[in-house]
């Protein structure tokens, strides 16, 4: 074995002997199945997706401004990219959405999907012709901010919108009556169709939590009902989500369509890079925000041990190690290739794919390099750092150190 990787599990000499099982293994040979794994990749990304939130809440300070902003960056992107034709096809095929299915009604069965596929685990309480109802029980995204709420239920209008028009349907209103972000129950989001059911026009974008015309017709459903599990997990439902029309989708489809985007910091990076026009501000308050909340990750003593158990760090292991299995969770979770170029008590590196880290986001990239560099202060110990190499590196990669660094301006 090399000295640049020492004592490093799983052997792949190992291999064929025991039968192989989907999951995230550690640099310890500790197994994390595939439906914790699947589980961990979505409140990973809503945390992320949290902190970009605080950073927007600090560039945009008022509540109503800044919904609005994610609103009116965000509708029109949906709307758009719905609106392509091609896409438009594959969603009916995937979907298996019969002809007579118009409107916004196709794009309710495109969310129903993202729903589930997102561990937002609920019901349809109405799929009828002029009005459609969701009903959640659970949702990853319900700490990221009640701001966020009002955007997501723009993905619907957006979506509606795009289908709506082509094929010359009347306006369909969506508003989100309850939010787990704003500490209801459920989340319950209501489309009705302003044609039979008229109501004052909206004041703005974000004005989209009611009221409705239909109250009367909610149907809520009693806590000892709800769910825990989505449909991909439970046997009643052979293990598969079904949609409204019986299209069918492995647990493994869902998680390969939803893990390796950033969900919500997708939708908060453009508003943050459309409203405030110094860039390098935006990096400054992301680097602060990260960086102290990689800090106060591991700030518990409590939090250390909770986090080697579930790595299964053995017990002489101190150093850059141990947030490098970690990262190395993170990034198998979310789908990002990497390769690992140093392993040992000195010094380890990871040539990461760039384009699997920050998808499409710069400030995705810098977001992290922050946040691990908070992390190792608590986990390990503040002689210890993470910082880029770029000299003789590759433009599509990204090579992370995790080292000892005297830095005396940190």
């Amino acid at each position: 074995m090399s000295e640049l990787i020492k004592d490093r599990l799983p052997i792949k000499t190992e291999a064929g002997v025991l039968p192989d099982h989907p999951a995230v293994k550690t640099p310890w040979d500790k197994l994390l199945s595939f439906r914790e794994t699947y589980a961990y990749a979505m409140r990973h990304n809503a945390t992320v997706a949290a902190m970009f939130m605080q950073v927007l809440r600090i560039i945009i300070p008022d509540y109503e401004e800044r919904s609005e902003a994610l609103c009116e960056v965000n509708l029109p992107n949906y709307k758009a990219n719905y609106s392509i034709p091609e896409f438009q096809d594959v969603t009916r095929e995937t979907k298996t959405v019969p002809p007579f299915v118009s409107g916004a009604y196709t794009s309710v069965v495109e969310a129903d999907h993202g729903d589930e596929g997102l561990l937002m685990c609920g019901r349809v309480n109405d799929y009828s012709t002029y009005r459609t109802e969701k009903e959640l029980d659970t949702c990853p995204w319900d700490i990221v901010g009640s701001e966020y709420c009002h955007c997501t239920t723009c993905f619907s209008q957006g979506m509606g919108e795009a289908w709506g028009e082509a094929v010359g349907q009347g306006l369909y209103e969506f508003n989100m009556i309850e939010a787990r972000g704003c500490g209801d129950r459920h989340c319950r989001i209501v489309g009705e169709d302003r044609t039979k059911f008229p109501m004052p026009p909206k004041k703005n974008m974000h004005d989209n939590f009611g009221p409705i015309a239909t109250q009367d017709l909610i149907k809520v459903t009693p806590e000892e009902d709800c769910y825990s599990i989505p449909q991909q997990f439970r046997p009643e439902c052979n293990y598969l989500y079904h949609n409204g029309f019986n299209a069918e989708f492995t647990g493994a489809q869902l998680f390969e369509a939803m893990a390796s985007m950033p969900l919500g910091s997708n939708n908060i990076i453009p508003t943050l890079l459309a409203k405030e026009p110094d860039q390098e501000k935006i990096f400054h308050v992301t680097k602060c925000v990260f960086e102290a909340a990689g800090k106060m990750a591991f700030s518990e003593t409590s939090a250390i041990k909770g986090m080697r158990d579930w790595l299964g760090v053995p017990g002489d292991v101190h150093d850059g190690r141990v947030l490098g299995g970690y990262i190395e969770v993170v990034l198998q979770s979310i789908l990002c290739d990497y390769k690992i170029a140093e392993f040992n008590k000195d010094r380890v590196v990871y040539n990461i794919s760039l384009s699997g880290l920050q998808r499409y986001f710069e400030l995705l990239t810098h977001a992290y390099l922050s946040m691990w560099n908070g992390m190792v202060k608590t986990l390990v110990s503040t002689e210890w750092a993470v910082w880029r190499e770029t000299e003789n590196v590759d433009k599509r990669t990204l090579r992370l150190v995790i080292g000892k660094k005297i830095d005396k301006f940190c």
